[in-house]
């Protein structure tokens, strides 16, 4: 079954929703520096995780939102920002009309640190607004911990864990003769910095840098991917005693 829906003809859609699914995935990302990974992995990681998810979970995908709010990376060549009311005008218009498509649970799933605050405020009013149950899902957040399991150490921005994801989605969207260890910049508590000095940021001191292990980033992916279909199974259960 064709699960991506702007693949579907709008007569294709009248039949499948909500009668056959009446659940929607939403990846929303950004274009941005990544130290030696490709300006889209924001967009690219929940793609990945969309497209694994959909069958499991007989869910339609919507169109990637590429483009978000990029603050301290902004600078960098080839990264692109969007205000933060335009982006959430944007995006609670999207959800809305999903709404009236008849998608009653939404899986938005984030993959921009920049995009939390904008989307959280999105999802409560679409909810309130709308009866739709939404559940956005920041990708690196709820596998933190999975990542020190898994790497013995902390992920960061265009770090062990993106990187890994990134390779393991194409390993050409990584370029390894980039890479130097000056990319990286230890982010502190105590200053705001815009650009931010590194495109590959650490979050725990010493913590985080790359590593280009393929088979290893094959791996975590399935580990990443285990974590959020596992999490998101809980979700759709509980939704529905409500």
């Amino acid at each position: 079954m064709e699960r991506k829906l702007h693949r579907l003809s709008w007569k294709n859609i009248k039949g499948l929703v909500p009668d056959k699914t009446d659940t929607l995935i939403f990846p929303v990302g950004t274009v941005e520096a990544h130290g030696t990974s490709a300006l889209g992995t924001d967009n690219f990681i929940p793609e990945s995780i969309a497209e694994y998810l959909a069958d499991k979970i007989n869910a339609l995908i919507a169109p990637t939102v590429n483009y978000g709010i990029t603050r301290s990376l902004y600078g960098y060549p080839g990264s692109v920002t969007v205000g933060e009311t335009s982006f959430r005008n944007y995006i609670d218009d999207i959800l809305v009309s999903f709404s009236h498509i008849g998608f009653r649970k939404i899986i938005l799933l984030n993959g921009h640190g920049g995009n939390n605050a904008a989307l959280k405020e999105t999802a409560q009013l679409l909810f309130y607004n709308h009866k739709v149950k939404i559940a956005v899902v920041h990708w690196w957040v709820l596998c933190a911990e999975m990542v020190k399991e898994f790497y013995g150490e902390a992920g960061g921005h265009a770090a062990l864990d993106e990187t890994a994801l990134v390779q393991a989605i194409d390993p050409a969207l990584v370029d390894r003769s980039l890479y130097n260890s000056s990319l990286a910049y230890y982010v502190q508590p105590g200053a705001d910095i815009y650009p931010i000095p590194g495109s590959i940021l650490l979050y725990t001191e010493n913590q985080g840098y790359p590593d280009f292990d393929l088979d290893r980033a094959k791996r975590f992916q399935t580990e990443v991917f285990k974590k959020i279909e596992e999490f998101i199974r809980v979700v759709l259960k509980q939704w529905e005693a409500i």
